[in-house]
């Protein structure tokens, strides 16, 4: 897809012409956004663009409705200030990267939607979503009881706001839909927002969303059916331990405090124990597994290399397996597989998985991706087919 939109102080543009800002609607038409894996190819498509001296707002507001993708702008951010920006033959996410910069800001991918937010922010959310998913798996791997909440807390959920809409009646409408009750929702202040969408995210998604723009983040209470708000701290961390086989501890630990020398590292035998934001442990990924990151394998004549004749490396831990289908996704390969069909077999694709295989075969890189779960797996090409084991 190839969207060409220029518009210039002299040029007749988007909503109200040249500079203006869009229209105050309180009935917009309800947007159909792409999901899934369309919204990720869709962020792979050439895109082209240029506006000059045009507000934030407006540009975002263009991009949604002509790339049918939801976007969100962070309420620190002005959305009036005005941006004068060339892309040309870049794909979609890096023009919408190249547009984040330019505010001081940055993008990243939450359930299939673009947040964009200030670069500290955004570092803490990176880490606050994985800690609260951390923390509801552990509370249901405690409890065999919850396992049911928490299947029910990771359903995705689409939610469409109105121009004006205030952040305390969009927090309850997300939290009515999972049968949530917060006990502190006064530290929530008076604002009124802009039209946007939370499309196809989990409960732990679409509450931090909304609640990182104020600085506040929550805690699960009771049995996962109420939360408590907080206000994220200064420094989000999270331990991650990583396997060294064949490595030497000594040189690994002089490399990782080379480039980040206030970490505190500690180890045990071939293990490595590193506290730190979310950021900081993928770039600690790729400098242990420089391998790990799936780039797309391509034939003679652009075609995708078929999954029997491909090689696999990856060693993670504690990781969503549903985190690493999307990233082979990236790659060229398919899953196909009924979401309600899985929901019914009590199957959650965000349960946390350890992996480590290196230069596996598909057959064996794909027994160990879902060996802990009760599915069964058909290759056909570049496409995986999942279906319960009967």
């Amino acid at each position: 897809m190839l969207f060409l939109f220029r518009n210039t102080e002299n040029q007749r543009g988007y909503a109200n012409q040249g500079s203006g800002e869009p229209p105050v609607l309180l009935n917009r038409e309800i947007p159909r956004y792409l999901t899934e894996r369309n919204f990720r190819q869709a962020l792979t498509q050439p895109f082209s663009a240029s506006w000059s001296n045009v507000g934030i707002r407006a540009i975002l507001q263009r991009i949604r409705e002509t790339q049918n993708i939801s976007i969100i702008l962070d309420r620190r951010i002005d959305p009036s200030r005005k941006l004068k920006i060339d892309l040309q033959n870049q794909t979609l996410e890096q023009g919408l990267a190249q547009i984040a910069d330019l505010i001081q800001a940055r993008c990243i991918i939450v359930g299939s939607n673009i947040f964009i937010g200030p670069d500290a922010e955004v570092s803490k959310l990176k880490t606050l979503l994985q800690l609260k998913s951390d923390a509801l798996h552990e509370l249901a791997d405690s409890q065999n009881t919850l396992k049911s909440r928490v299947i029910q807390l990771s359903r995705n959920h689409t939610f469409h706001f109105q121009d004006l809409d205030k952040p305390a009646e969009i927090l309850q409408n997300i939290t009515n839909s999972y049968q949530i009750k917060i006990d502190n929702e006064q530290l929530v202040p008076h604002d009124l927002w802009s039209n946007f969408s939370l499309v196809s995210v989990n409960a732990t998604e679409s509450l931090s969303l909304i609640l990182i723009q104020f600085d506040l983040t929550y805690e699960w209470a009771g049995e996962a059916t109420g939360i408590r708000l907080a206000a994220v701290p200064d420094k989000v961390l999270i331990k991650r331990t990583y396997p060294l086989p064949g490595k030497s501890i000594d040189s690994v630990t002089a490399q990782i405090k080379e480039q980040f020398p206030d970490l505190v590292l500690t180890s045990s035998g071939k293990l490595l124990s590193v506290q730190a934001a979310m950021d900081v442990h993928e770039q600690i990924e790729q400098l242990l597994n420089p391998k790990k990151t799936v780039h797309p394998v391509r034939a003679g004549g652009g075609k995708t290399v078929p999954l029997n004749r491909r090689k696999f490396t990856l060693r993670v831990k504690k990781v969503p397996v549903l985190a690493i289908m999307q990233k082979l996704e990236q790659s060229g390969i398919e899953f196909e597989y009924d979401k309600q069909e899985l929901v019914e077999a009590d199957i959650n694709l965000l349960q946390l998985i350890d992996v480590a295989v290196v230069d596996a075969e598909a057959d064996e890189f794909f027994d160990a991706l879902f060996s802990s779960f009760k599915l069964d797996y058909k290759m056909q090409g570049v496409k995986i087919t999942l279906t319960p084991q009967k």
